[in-house]
């Protein structure tokens, strides 16, 4: 079991992970919020994906909530009086040998901490998950407008258009799904232990609880078959590029924002599997086969301050990969607009020969008239 933090770890280590903690935080804060105004302010981004970019930007700032949460109620626990002063447990319940990293000494905020938790994993993974699929269904590259657009004639392009119903439906889906599969923590008290801090694990169960039934389950439909979908569609993306660039037309803003996908999606794969692997190395050794032998060094605080710093990643990949969220005002994508003068100059290649059939038309057409009228 656990031992409290201040008797496993020196008060310079507790304070040097509570001040990392402090410090990250304030970066993604600050990086993530900026995700906001690039997208408002720039109406070449107002469609799905990068909606879903503002939501996953929201969902890290809540993921950091959490997480300073945890950190502050592993913090809280060592002085016992202070932790009742907070109304974390009732006034007339005595703290006197009550083990308050357990579980069952506080339900009902771990109850909470657990569906905070489960819903903000497994949303990213179905944000992801629906990102993927969307973006196969829909074309290659952008498609060429009507030239009489207002936007087309000032930029040369125009923003993407898509029905009035994929927005709604690829924001709210997965937040939805995610709070359906978090329903039986509160109806069957189905909590699960959370460290933030070394030696600072709580909300503890017995070991025979750790690994039931539900764990598996959200760990499965919460992690497994969205990344099974997500690596499915990418190796589809990636071959559907290359037929696409062999005819002709290769990068564009879609193309960057398939990579944005991927740059994002593996590192979370990496992240998450970490976090599962207490749940791993039980089903490898109920299987007799060996264990990954990683926990040791992947101990779960670890894990997720790892998680909590790819809350940078988001702001990394959009600013390094997809120049409109770097420019704040409303401006395509180069790569769009070379495209977009490439096909205006294919077609005025085309012109002259149009027009000259048409005029010879209109001379036969003439010469016809005049023989019938001489």
């Amino acid at each position: 079991m656990d031992q409290v933090l201040s008797t496993k770890d020196s008060w310079y280590i507790e304070w040097a992970w509570v001040g990392g903690y402090s410090s990250l935080s304030t970066l993604v804060f600050i990086f993530n919020i900026l995700i906001f105004f690039s997208v408002g302010k720039n109406k070449f981004l107002h469609y799905s994906f990068h909606y879903v970019i503002v939501a996953l930007s929201l969902r890290n700032l809540l993921r950091v909530i959490l997480t300073l949460c945890l950190v502050f109620l592993a913090k809280l626990i060592q002085t016992p009086w202070l932790f009742k002063a907070t109304f974390l447990i009732p006034a007339n319940k005595s703290t006197d040998g009550l083990d308050l990293t357990q579980s069952a000494s506080m339900s009902l905020t771990c109850e909470v901490l657990s569906v905070w938790d489960h819903i903000l994993m497994t949303t990213l993974m179905f944000y992801l998950a629906g990102s993927s699929l969307y973006m196969f269904c829909r074309h290659p590259n952008p498609s060429i407008s009507d030239p009489s657009e207002t936007t087309l004639k000032l930029y040369g392009i125009v923003p993407v258009k898509e029905r009035s119903w994929v927005s709604p439906l690829l924001l709210l889906l997965p937040p939805l799904l995610a709070v359906f599969l978090c329903l039986p923590i509160p109806i069957l008290h189905e909590t699960h232990s959370m460290t933030a801090l070394p030696g600072g694990s709580v909300c503890n169960l017995h070991e025979s609880l750790k690994f039931n039934t539900y764990q598996s389950s959200v760990a499965i439909l919460g992690f497994l078959l969205p990344a099974a979908i997500v690596i499915s569609l990418m190796i589809g993306l990636s071959i559907r590029r290359c037929i696409s660039c062999s005819g002709g037309t290769c990068v564009s803003s879609f193309c960057k924002e398939e990579m944005s996908l991927a740059l994002l999606t593996l590192p979370y794969l990496a992240a998450y599997l970490a976090m599962y692997l207490p749940l791993l190395d039980h089903y490898l050794q109920k299987l007799d086969l060996p264990q990954t032998g990683l926990q040791p060094y992947i101990t779960p605080e670890i894990a997720r301050a790892v998680e909590m710093v790819l809350g940078l990643l988001l702001p990394v990949v959009v600013y390094s990969v997809l120049p409109g969220y770097s420019r704040f005002s409303s401006e395509p994508d180069a790569s769009d607009l070379r495209r977009s003068k490439k096909e205006s100059y294919n077609q005025a290649v085309t012109a002259p020969d149009s027009t000259r059939l048409s005029q010879e038309s209109l001379e036969l057409a003439l010469v016809t008239r005049n023989g019938y009228t001489s």
